[in-house]
């Protein structure tokens, strides 16, 4: 066989290589991030997963943030026997990307005292080495983030009901943490 043949085989191998690593790599696209977080959940519904279920290690630094937020501190009493280990067992962690891929935070839910009876407590925790800071709260039966977006982040819109009344309320990034900009109210009216 000569050279130049040769030369065109190996060029045509190359090239349908070079072409299916392409069309795998196009193929294969990053697992989509949770948008959805809620203490009750149904396995295989994707919008109600049960990501608690299968919770990541709380650092120590995020604990430490949780540990100092305002719905901790108003529970200093409850809390006064819970060493590190039993304050950490309080949480479930699920770790999010809501400034890009970068950046880390952690969508927290509190077990009781660190959560209500009727409904769980949420925190997102931007995760930072030195400087952690919890950037939402919301005591809900659970919150979803919105495809809208103020100042890079996305909306948050939280959920909660009883039997006589469902409430939803939507909060933006201000820049430094989500704050509550619209709350509505609905009676829930029994069905004739």
């Amino acid at each position: 066989m000569n050279m130049k043949l040769r030369m065109d085989i190996l060029m045509i191998c190359v090239l349908v290589a070079a072409g299916i690593a392409t069309a795998q790599s196009k193929g294969k696209k990053p697992a989509a991030e949770p948008t959805a977080f809620y203490e009750d959940c149904i396995d295989d519904d994707k919008d109600r997963p049960c990501l608690f279920d299968h919770p990541v290690p709380v650092p120590d630094i995020v604990l430490d943030a949780l540990r100092n937020s305002e719905e901790a501190k108003s529970m200093k009493d409850q809390l006064k026997d819970y060493d590190r280990e039993d304050f950490a067992r309080l949480f479930n962690a699920v770790v999010i990307h809501l400034g890009g891929p970068k950046e880390i935070d952690y969508v927290v839910m509190g077990e009781f005292p660190m959560g209500g009876a009727d409904a769980p407590w949420f925190w997102i925790v931007r995760f930072d080495q030195t400087h952690p800071k919890v950037i939402f709260f919301t005591f809900a039966g659970g919150f979803r983030l919105l495809k809208t977006r103020n100042n890079g982040y996305p909306d948050i819109r939280s959920s909660a009901w009883t039997a006589s009344d469902s409430y939803t309320n939507i909060y933006h990034y201000s820049g430094q943490r989500y704050i509550l900009v619209h709350k509505y109210h609905k009676e829930n009216k029994p069905e004739p």
